[in-house]
């Protein structure tokens, strides 16, 4: 049973989705915070409840787009995981061939 396997080009097309999902996510929120501030500038505006509905929204926001980042950042690990196998594959051939 193999311990390793690895398709790189699976790995960086895997890597560049979630590249693309961090923006497809980043452009969604962008979309819903300019709802919201339209919403509580004009359809919901009160005293009180709109107001603490915005900041709660706010903080949602600020979260998922943290989420967001972490996208990102998992598909720089994949990219840099292949890149390594690859790296390491291409050494141990390089030694059989000494």
């Amino acid at each position: 049973m193999a311990n390793v396997n690895v398709t790189y080009g699976e790995m960086q097309n895997a890597a560049n989705r979630l590249t693309r999902g961090k923006d497809e996510v980043l452009d969604k929120l962008n979309e819903l915070r300019r709802m919201v501030n339209e919403l509580v500038n004009g359809g919901y505006v009160t005293d009180s409840s709109s107001k603490q509905f915005e900041q709660s929204y706010d903080e949602f926001n600020q979260g998922a787009t943290k989420m967001a980042d972490g996208l990102e950042g998992m598909g720089k690990y994949l990219t840099a995981a292949a890149d390594a196998f690859k790296q390491a594959d291409e050494e141990l051939a390089k030694a059989l061939k000494s």
